[in-house]
């Protein structure tokens, strides 16, 4: 089949991570890149009749945006997009600000606290219902897998199962009870060095902006770490989906 996969995406223009975000989504799909339709909702306001002709949709990070803090004008047609996808039954994985968007756009409550912030490699634990998912069963109790947020859910809506959680942050990875949709507060899509980049990219918003970037540098690779059971969900998802066969392709 022509797979067609909706990236949805929240960078500002110029933003070097937009294009970095969709090579990282295409390679932990295992897709064809010619497959994504990328749709910076910074540039161009998200309605669900852009989901017309799309087999799976993806949300990703943000490296300007909280929807916790809002004042983007494009806030509430984001929130009416996740339910719209919800409703349609489009499968979607999300990660991050896709994640924390779901959970806002479902009615469960987000916070940004530094307590619940994660930047690194961490490790996530698995709920009970997590060990017993199709898709998360398969992994192993404790994984680990890249992390970079400072808003968490503190809520969550009655429609998500919580699957996964780490030691900071209790909501990291949820299935929707009724829709093919999985999200993680987590980047299954990055590997260590990905996430490095992230990090040197987005230094000042970690309030590392007091170090060199030789220092930044060795405190990133102190931080970070390979995860190679998070890295095979974006792929191991679309396979559940019958998106694609079980082989990379």
């Amino acid at each position: 089949m022509d797979l067609r996969i909706l990236l949805l995406q929240a960078r500002t223009a110029g933003d070097p991570i937009l294009t970095h975000e969709f090579e990282c989504f295409a390679r932990a799909a295992g897709v064809a890149v010619d497959a994504f339709t990328c749709l910076n909702m910074v540039e161009t306001t998200p309605d669900p009749s852009m989901l017309d002709g799309h087999d799976l949709v993806m949300v990703g990070g943000s490296g300007d945006y909280s929807v916790v803090k809002g004042g983007f004008d494009w806030h509430e047609s984001l929130l009416a997009m996740m339910r719209a996808i919800v409703e349609a039954k489009i499968p979607m994985f999300a990660s991050c600000f896709g994640f924390q968007s779901l959970v806002q756009a479902l009615g469960g409550e987000l916070v940004s606290d530094p307590d619940l912030a994660e930047i690194g490699t961490m490790e996530i634990t698995l709920t009970e219902a997590g060990k017993q998912d199709a898709l998360f069963g398969e992994l192993p109790e404790m994984f680990h897998a890249q992390l970079g947020h400072n808003d968490s859910a503190l809520v969550l809506p009655d429609d998500l199962i919580l699957l996964a959680g780490s030691r900071r942050c209790p909501h990291q990875a949820v299935r929707h009870k009724s829709a093919p949709i999985v999200a993680t507060q987590f980047h299954p899509e990055l590997t260590d060095r990905d996430n490095i980049t992230r990090y040197m990219r987005y230094l000042t918003a970690y309030k590392a902006d007091e170090l060199t970037r030789e220092e930044a540098i060795a405190l990133a690779e102190s931080m970070h770490r390979p995860s190679p059971h998070a890295n095979a969900l974006v792929r191991q998802f679309l396979v559940e989906q019958e998106l694609v066969s079980g082989a990379a392709g």
